[in-house]
């Protein structure tokens, strides 16, 4: 064998069940960056909503869960690696599973990216540095994760998250006392309807760490129970949790009467962090901005390269991206692509626009493509009641509920986003529509013929 063959391994190899409910729970956790996802989507959502805030994040939550429900149950029916892309290949046709995998590459590589962005963003403003520089604090230890093994990725994890669970319960008693406990009305005062659905587009964002773990499908063990349960668990307590930070930082600012110019901030939750907490607050920037700025993003950039990896063990990718490294067993080529995309896409963006531009810009495409990628799931769990026995109306109901709620955000969102973001998000669907048909031209033809991970039909 030659030296490239024994350095990156065989083509036939497969990717090992190592990781307990446990391991995934906390990637799962991690992956929606709780600290900076407040400081950062939670801030989106708390300046266009302000009162209404943290009912907007209970919304998205729902929203979200609507579309791990259906996760929850394609899970137990598709456990190899693969996620979304495997469940449109599955359930409805190869020409669809592209699209399905093209857009998932998109929505995680730009979901870790806004996290990246997010982290650059607060480790700039607290540390006084350039944010390119910034950038590669988070950036350089996600990516030796990502390509070391998912194994070392998940005990960072498990000790990360559960650090952010501490300190986000910790904000939300800090925040309460601050107000004596006192307990303002979140219904009071709505927002806009176009602040509104942009605030839910944005507090979509917040729980959504679930959209990792499918990918990673075929690397956990009881796969068919372990993905649905832990998504279920994380959107339920990651939105729950948020939702609860924004009601105590608004019942803060009531009580002291320091809303209104806290809020009027450039920087509004750090403000307000600086206000409540003092001096300590640098050290949960700091821990945010870093910790966060690892755990998201390498969140996504795994399912990312699990996803490529799937893509390309079909023949839908070149062959050389399915290869894994023979002594981790990780698809280090995806890896490789996946944070050179992520570079082309993070550094140009954020010298040319700013950091928090380019933040604000990857959090609304990442959040239509998170919303492209769930209707794609829905519709893949509708197709395979066809064929399934028992509890179909049930499982029909949701999938009806969440293809309706996640379509009608969609096209809103659509409808209400600036120009540029609907143009990218378009232009790519379009491209992908002209690669799959100029590449795989007879895929239309072949709607029924599947491959399996070796590539041979099923």
């Amino acid at each position: 064998m030659s030296t490239k063959e024994n350095s990156i391994g065989n083509q036939n190899r497969e990717l090992k069940r190592e990781l307990s409910f446990r391991d995934i729970f906390f990637m799962s956790f991690g992956g929606q960056a709780p600290f900076l996802s407040m400081l950062t989507y939670a801030t989106a959502v708390l300046l266009l909503s302000l009162y209404f805030s943290p009912m907007v994040v209970l919304i998205g939550t729902i929203v979200v869960l609507m579309n791990g429900l259906v996760v929850f149950f394609l899970s137990k029916r598709h456990t190899e690696t693969g996620g979304y892309f495997n469940y449109a290949i599955k359930e409805l046709s190869r020409w669809l599973g592209f699209e399905t995998g093209w857009l998932y590459t998109f929505y995680s590589v730009l979901y870790a990216s806004g996290y990246l962005a997010g982290s650059a963003f607060v480790l700039s403003y607290v540390l006084g540095v350039n944010p390119l520089f910034a950038l590669l604090i988070a950036f350089i230890p996600a990516s030796i994760f990502l390509l070391i093994g998912i194994k070392p990725s998940a005990r960072y994890a498990i000790f990360a998250a559960a650090m952010e669970i501490v300190v986000l319960v910790g904000v939300i008693i800090v925040t309460l006392s601050v107000a004596h406990f006192s307990f303002y009305n979140p219904l009071g005062v709505p927002p806009s309807a176009s602040s509104l659905f942009l605030g839910i587009l944005f507090a979509i964002g917040i729980p959504t760490g679930y959209g990792a773990i499918t990918p990673v499908s075929g690397e956990v063990k009881n796969a068919e129970k372990n993905v649905g349960r832990a998504a279920i668990m994380v959107i339920l307590i990651g939105g729950l949790l948020e939702a609860l930070v924004l009601y105590g930082i608004v019942d803060a600012g009531i009580s002291t009467g320091s809303l209104a110019s806290l809020t009027s901030s450039s920087v509004p939750v750090i403000s307000i962090m600086k206000e409540y907490i003092g001096p300590y607050s640098i050290y949960l920037l700091l821990f945010a901005g870093i910790n966060d700025g690892i755990l998201g993003s390498l969140a996504f950039m795994t399912a990312s390269s699990r996803n490529i990896y799937a893509m390309s063990r079909r023949k839908l990718l070149p062959e050389f991206l399915g290869k894994l490294h023979f002594r981790t067993g990780t698809p280090v080529i995806a890896g490789i692509v996946t944070i050179i995309i992520a570079s082309l896409v993070l550094f140009p963006s954020i010298a040319l626009f700013g950091v928090f531009t380019t933040f604000l810009a990857l959090g609304t495409l990442s959040g239509l493509g998170n919303l492209a990628i769930h209707l794609s799931a829905n519709f893949s769990l509708l197709q395979s009641l066809k064929t399934a026995e028992g509890k179909r109306v049930l499982q029909g109901s949701i999938a009806l509920a969440a293809i309706a709620i996640s379509g009608f955000v969609l096209v809103y969102s659509i409808a209400t986003s600036v120009n540029y973001v609907i143009l990218i998000f378009l232009g790519y669907i379009i491209i992908g529509f002209l690669a799959v048909e100029s590449l795989y031209g007879d895929f239309s033809r072949e709607k029924h013929e599947i491959m399996d991970e070796n590539g041979h039909k099923i």
